[in-house]
């Protein structure tokens, strides 16, 4: 069975040319992309899930290689690298920026499982692509002679159109304790994908809800959800300093940047549209015209948009400096400052809205589709405001953290 599923794989993801790129190369690739996702982004919002063109083109582009081991043909990009080229994309297209930076830190993701079943899985490509989830909930595992049965439904399953796996978490029964959360790996063809995603933003990540009917899962192809986040096995199989950073504040990364590049885009076209009317109405009036207040709003949104990625930057530099060294209290900082930017984003391009005039409302202005977007991502389960908020309130008062979302 292993070896047939990844045949069935190999056909749909032949590898990735051996070109190897470097930091700037990536980055580049994805500049070179910003045009396509700017053109694409409101139809693939009416789709309701990503276009084959844009994913096949970001495949050749090479990026989906990005946090893969050079060891199995990837690039080995550290997370400076995936901050930019994620931002970048989010700044084009909030929802393709999400699905994308999803994608690569999934593929971090199995970094993490067995050596024996990395090497088979990359045996033929350099990237995988999978969706993944966190809530233990919604799924059960029943140990069995030579692995698991997973059963389950798991919402939010973000990159299931395009994947050629799957990683469900899910509770293992025990007979002499609480049952323990393992992360299971299964090849797509044994998942079912259930569409659910109709929704007000990040339309085009058609993130379709999982069904797993007691899937079979060899023992080589799962790992302990806290082996996992906390890089423990990674670092023991693979070199790299980027295999040493604890999985949440890259996950933090992923959901953060998108948001960050939504607002970005937004003021972005606030400004190309403002400044086109401003000069139209200078023609045919012969001179300035009134502002009626509006710029400072934006200037107020724009400060705050800035103050966001700085703290956005700051979390990143901690991140890579202290990786699996960071203290508890560290983590937990990491993430309440990554949601707090996250919220002040969403404010800003609330904000621009109100100063945009009517045009704002239609449904094909990339300001309404960044407002849709950054009003439905910001819900991400990492970034419960108030949860994250107390978390770093009892770091101040030198009390534990008590979120497991760290």
């Amino acid at each position: 069975m292993s070896s047939t599923h990844l045949a069935a794989a190999e056909v749909k993801q032949k590898k990735s040319p051996n070109t190897h790129l470097e930091p700037a190369e990536l980055i580049e690739a994805a500049e070179n992309l910003v045009p396509l996702l700017r053109e694409k982004a409101r139809d693939a919002e009416i789709a309701r899930k990503p276009l084959d063109e844009v994913i096949d083109v970001i495949r050749e582009a090479g990026l989906f290689s990005l946090m893969v081991p050079k060891c199995y043909g990837g690039h080995e990009a550290d997370l400076d690298t995936f901050f930019e080229v994620s931002l970048i994309l989010s700044r084009a297209d909030a929802s393709m920026g999400w699905l994308v930076s999803f994608y690569l830190e999934h593929a971090f993701w199995f970094c993490g499982f067995p050596e024996e079943f990395q090497k088979e899985l990359f045996s033929n490509t350099s990237y995988v692509l999978a969706p993944a989830t966190l809530n233990m909930g919604g799924g059960s595992a029943q140990e069995v002679e030579g692995g698991y049965r997973v059963s389950g439904r798991w919402q939010w399953g973000t990159g299931i159109i395009h994947a050629d796996w799957v990683l469900v978490g899910a509770l293992m029964a025990s007979d002499d304790g609480p049952p323990a959360p393992r992360f299971f790996a299964m090849p797509r063809d044994e998942v079912e994908a259930i569409d659910t995603w109709h929704v007000a933003g990040m339309c085009s990540t058609g993130s379709f809800d999982i069904k797993v009917d007691d899937v079979f899962v060899p023992k080589n192809r799962t790992v302990a959800m806290f082996d996992l986040t906390n890089a423990t096995t990674a670092q023991q199989i693979h070199d790299g300093p980027l295999y040493r950073t604890p999985l949440i504040p890259i996950l933090g990364f992923a959901s953060a940047l998108s948001m960050l590049g939504a607002a970005q885009g937004a003021l972005e076209e606030y400004q190309t549209q403002t400044k086109a009317k401003i000069a139209a109405n200078q023609q045919r009036a012969g001179g300035a015209i009134k502002d009626e207040g509006k710029p400072s709003v934006v200037a107020s949104a724009a400060l705050t948009i800035n103050a966001a990625e700085l703290v956005l930057r700051d979390v990143l530099r901690e991140v890579m400096e202290y990786r699996d060294d960071a203290t508890q209290a560290m983590r937990g900082s990491w993430l309440s400052r990554m949601s707090h930017a996250i919220f002040m984003c969403r404010s800003a391009v609330q904000d621009i809205v109100s100063v945009t005039g009517a045009s704002g409302s239609r449904l094909e202005s990339p300001i309404q589709r960044a407002l849709r977007d950054i009003s439905t991502g910001s819900n991400h389960v990492l970034f419960d405001r108030e949860a994250r908020y107390a978390d770093y309130g009892r770091t101040l008062l030198d009390q534990p953290i008590q979120s497991m979302m760290v």
